[in-house]
């Protein structure tokens, strides 16, 4: 029961990270936007800015899925 609850409040954890990150990715992502409608180049630290901001996220995602199913088996 305990590491059932544990599992949830890093969940919880989780998803509150992945909100954070999320408000950080969108100006990286506005400004790639602002690029290609305006037919210029886009910045190479927006570019990387976004990629590692989505891959952060992803990794979280996969994490909140292990939590989930380790939950499923208890």
């Amino acid at each position: 029961m305990f590491k059932k609850i544990k599992l949830n409040n890093q969940i919880k954890k989780y998803k509150k990270e992945i909100v954070e990150i999320e408000k950080k990715r969108y100006r990286s992502q506005a400004n790639l936007v602002e690029a290609i409608l305006t037919s210029k180049d886009p910045d190479d630290a927006d570019a990387e800015y976004f990629n590692r901001y989505t891959q952060n996220i992803e990794e979280l995602r996969i994490k909140i899925q292990k939590s989930q199913e380790e939950i499923g088996k208890l």
